[in-house]
């Protein structure tokens, strides 16, 4: 059918719906055509409140939400803990007949990313492709060649991809079937050495049925290699939406004060990532947008921020403090030369 739509799916539990609403902002104002979103519900794990809130949101934006249950075997629930987000990709091949693009919460989407459903498979391919991703950064990849146990690095070494937007195929995935295997896997994933979760079950499964994507679909602040992403995923951490305006602040001076000693820092990554100032204006233009036309969305959006706020502890606020006193804002302000702040460096300071 022509008219048919396109499918993206994301799935996380209560804590991610504040950032999900970020990342759904961007997909909204950055997506062009039918592509409807469905956000998966496994075992319960969304309370009614929580999926009322989400249709909500979506509706303020325009988007085409649906959200599905999906259901994690018993022992895999006492096996995993409260690593079980990570796998709702898995159970969504399942589930699923048509092709669909996953999306992770902490995406900022840009235009053009959907381009990823035009991209044509490879004539020379020898199996059928089940997944397209973007191969992780070099730091995560190095870290795995060092330590040489992760059973799905050593299987897939030179395509090893992340799995924070991936392209799948559920016909290819039940054709090859491997939705008769990828549980066992997950149950042997100690005695396997994996460690990334979704994206170690899908490597080691997926190695030899996979096309890799350009940079730009998945580029991780961070790396060394920038290539003008359409999709900037915000691995790692600490995650830019948990901060509080003093523990961004925090964050950025021992970033500088480290600049050349990486393993200090507290991204331990190899660039500064800038990025994060961009993820927080589209954060501030979502609660200006929520508090002027949905105000009690913006209510229910605050209340849930707060909860996943993290500040500074003791320690750490001594340490704030102490370069506050020696910066020239506080000369400005003992001297009465109050500096004109805007934006960011409010929140910052």
């Amino acid at each position: 059918m022509k008219n048919k739509p396109k499918i993206v799916v994301t799935g996380h539990d209560t804590n991610y719906i504040y950032p999900w609403m970020i990342m759904a902002r961007s997909f909204a104002n950055s997506t062009k055509g039918n592509i409807k979103m469905i956000a998966g519900n496994m075992n319960g794990g969304l309370q009614e409140k929580d999926q009322q809130f989400m249709k909500d949101y979506a509706d303020f934006l325009g988007i085409k939400l649906e959200i599905m249950d999906l259901t994690m075997p018993p022992d895999l629930v006492t096996q995993l803990g409260r690593s079980i987000n990570g796998y709702f990709s898995l159970l969504f091949l399942d589930a699923l007949r048509e092709d669909f693009v996953w999306l992770d919460s902490d995406l900022i989407l840009e235009t053009g990313w959907e381009k990823i459903f035009e991209i044509e498979k490879l004539k020379n391919s020898n199996r059928p492709i089940v997944i397209r991703a973007v191969p992780d950064r070099k730091v995560t990849v190095e870290q795995l060649k060092k330590k040489g146990s992760n059973g799905a690095y050593l299987l897939n070494s030179e395509k090893y991809f992340n799995c924070g937007l991936m392209w799948l195929s559920p016909k290819n995935w039940k054709k090859l079937k491997f939705d008769n295997t990828w549980q066992d896997v997950i149950r042997r994933g100690p005695r396997l050495g994996l460690e990334f979760i979704d994206q170690d079950v899908l490597n080691y499964l997926l190695h030899d049925c996979v096309e890799i994507l350009p940079k730009k679909f998945n580029y991780m602040p961070g790396d060394f290699d920038f290539a003008s992403p359409v999709i900037t995923h915000f691995a790692g951490y600490p995650k830019p939406w948990t901060m509080s305006s003093k523990a961004k602040a925090m964050y950025f001076m021992r970033e500088a004060i480290n600049w050349d000693r990486p393993q200090w820092r507290p991204s331990r990554e190899g660039r500064l990532k800038n990025e994060y100032l961009d993820y927080w204006k589209h954060e501030e233009e979502m609660l200006i947008e929520l508090k002027a036309s949905r105000p009690q969305l913006y209510h229910e959006t605050i209340l849930r921020k707060k909860k996943i706020t993290a500040d500074l502890n003791f320690q750490e606020k001594l340490k704030y403090l102490l370069v506050r006193f020696s910066t020239i804002e506080f000369q400005n302000l003992i001297l009465r030369r109050k500096p004109t702040l805007t934006g960011f460096q409010k929140d910052l300071w």
